[in-house]
């Protein structure tokens, strides 16, 4: 498999990750920059962590179904905790707010040069931990949208990487799971998960994992049922995440209590009708946790 241990596609977005994460550490390290040095830095950072969230998935996918070995942490699915683990890297996103009072002569210098590179003029010390928050909820709605509407429709991005194994129907969910040779895709049979008896846990687990994945699918579920309850789970997650974010990116106070306050059981809405799709879980819980961190430093009236 490419994104198996030692594919070539795990290692080439590897090696380009950390090159491009050198590169941005270089360019964090120096003692004097430009807008367009710290610019060129923060694009290498995305660069790097968008490597990382595609080995990371291309690996275990979205509920680690087809994945065989440990594709679970403690109980959370790999893929959750592969996009927490991931998530630091955005920390060496630099804004032009940042730097000593040394540097500001050799900035002011190339203020009417021409901007190159990601510019984040909003980035400062004080919401240092925006773009660490911001995409990991834009890697989880992302995934949770992929799910819903893009999988099984016959387009995959396993094509890319020359896997082949497009999954177009509600048995090709389930194809990795008990070892059938049945797959429109032709790819051959699974029997590594299929046939070993000795490990009937990591099989049920994945079962369990493929049915739920299968029946939140427009493309993959037997009734518009599934589909729907997840698209409303979806749905549900974004007023509490929109707060979320914004407040974190914002030097403004917090958005009203009441907003706030009314969100937050949209989220247990949508952990208890999206349990298919783990990346919508951990969205939900991160809108339900933020929204109370809110709320406790919302200065009380």
């Amino acid at each position: 498999h490419p994104f198996g241990i030692g594919g070539w596609a795990s290692t080439y977005l590897s090696v380009c990750g950390l090159l491009a994460g050198a590169f941005c550490v270089m360019v964090r390290l120096r003692e004097d920059k430009t807008s367009t040095t710290r610019g060129y830095g923060n694009a290498s950072c995305v660069v790097s962590w968008l490597c990382a969230i595609v080995v990371v998935y291309g690996r275990y996918g979205v509920a680690g179904v087809g994945v065989v070995g440990t594709t679970r942490v403690a109980g959370i699915p790999a893929s959750v905790v592969g996009t927490v683990l991931c998530a630091p890297i955005l920390l060496l996103l630099e804004g032009e707010g940042s730097g000593s009072v040394s540097r500001k002569k050799y900035q002011a210098s190339s203020t009417k040069s021409k901007k190159k590179g990601l510019v984040l003029s909003t980035l400062t010390g004080s919401n240092w931990f925006a773009p660490l928050l911001a995409g990991t909820v834009a890697v989880f709605l992302a995934c949770s949208f992929y799910a819903i509407f893009l999988r099984g429709c016959g387009i995959d991005f396993s094509l890319i990487f020359g896997t082949g194994e497009v999954i177009k129907s509600q048995e090709d969910v389930f194809s990795h799971v008990y070892g059938s040779s049945r797959r429109t895709t032709g790819a051959g049979a699974l029997d590594d998960v299929a046939t070993m008896a000795r490990k009937s846990v990591v099989h049920t687990r994945t079962m369990v994992a493929a049915a739920k994945l299968s029946g939140s699918g427009i493309w993959t579920s037997s009734n518009l049922l599934g589909p729907l309850m997840h698209i409303l789970g979806l749905v549900s997650t974004l007023p509490s995440l929109q707060y979320l974010v914004r407040h974190s990116w914002s030097t403004r106070p917090a958005p009203p209590a009441v907003k706030v306050m009314l969100s937050l059981p949209l989220n247990l809405l949508a952990m208890s009708i999206g349990r298919g799709i783990p990346s919508l879980i951990a969205a939900a819980t991160t809108g339900l946790v933020g929204g109370i961190m809110q709320l406790a430093s919302t200065p009380q009236q």
